[in-house]
């Protein structure tokens, strides 16, 4: 009888290179689980990619080690195939992992978990495709989709110095000197152009970014809809009054806080008042840089299946 196949990716960068060593980890854990294992990881994410694609139609399963964006790349690779995801978080951020009640820093826990799910009937999540006027390329969000602040927060923590438990929070004070607000339109579900001035407007599936901040509370990447969260203009003080109550998500009630059900698609660019300006502004998804704005996001319900302890 043959051993049940799973492919193993690691991300050997992701939380200052301990990603690695926890893979090996995961990876022993398998096999003894009795399964065949297949290490695909790369030195790029093109070259991983290239290499689950040729072994995809043999895996039960793709299991990942690393944070948001290694999820981000395993997703996209399985997604509208019949193999199914597992989640060892090992990344800075790991908010997707938490969004899904996975357990941050405990690698065997996790295994327990995935091995569990092996065995039982599939759980699907929802997805998020990305696409730019200006190329055809699609790039699949799992969690997120940010613009504005958090956008460049994302991008200033990448870079950053920092330890690995203060890269978001420190980035957040430090954009914060040069905080501001854009002028959007938006298109929700192929309906009418409307105009948001926002300092910071996310597209969210989970909900949950940025290492801890639960911006959408109520997004749920099982429940086959979006919500785009918008925080109205505010002072720099305000702003940095309200953070400690999106790190709690009871922020959900204050008047500088909405959010827009999106049940299919979300088409977002900037007003001609802020490209006369110069303004360039970049999507992130999943801590990851995407495509410039205008931008179109579109819903794909069920897309991934993803291995998680599921409810009695």
């Amino acid at each position: 009888m043959s051993r049940l196949r799973v492919g193993l990716l690691t991300n050997p960068t992701a939380a200052s290179g301990s990603a690695g060593r926890i893979g090996r980890r995961v990876h022993h854990l398998l096999t003894m689980a009795g399964l065949s294992v297949v290490d695909l990881s790369g030195p790029s994410a093109e070259v991983a990619r290239l290499r689950v694609q040729d072994v995809a139609h043999d895996l039960a399963a793709l299991v990942v080690v690393g944070g948001d964006g290694t999820v981000a790349l395993g997703a996209s690779i399985v997604a509208d195939t019949p193999v199914r995801l597992g989640i060892v978080p090992a990344g800075s951020g790991n908010d997707l992992a938490r969004a899904l009640g996975l357990p941050i820093g405990d690698a065997d826990e996790a295994v327990r978990i995935l091995l569990h799910a092996l065995s039982r009937p599939v759980t699907p999540i929802d997805a998020i495709a990305v696409t730019c006027d200006e190329c055809d390329q699609v790039s699949l969000a799992v969690g997120n989709v940010n613009l504005g602040f958090d956008a460049r927060v994302n991008a200033r923590a990448a870079v950053s110095a920092a330890p690995r438990a203060l890269r978001y929070p420190s980035a957040v004070l430090r954009e914060a000197l040069t905080y501001g607000t854009v002028d959007y339109w938006i298109e929700v579900d192929g309906g009418e152009r409307q105009e948001i001035t926002s300092p910071l407007i996310a597209l969210c599936n989970s909900g949950a970014m940025g290492g801890g901040l639960r911006l959408s509370p109520q997004s749920d990447p099982f429940d086959g809809r979006l919500e785009l969260a918008v925080v109205s203009p505010l002072s720099r003080a305000r702003l940095l009054r309200l953070l400690p109550r999106v790190y709690r998500g009871t922020h959900i009630d204050r008047p500088e806080f909405r959010t827009i059900p999106v049940t299919e698609s979300l088409r977002i660019g900037l007003q001609d008042t802020a490209a006369a300006s110069g303004t360039v502004l970049r999507a992130f998804s999943d801590g990851e840089p995407r495509c410039f704005l205008p931008m179109n996001a579109r819903l794909k319900k069920g897309a991934v299946r993803i291995l998680v302890e599921q409810e009695t």
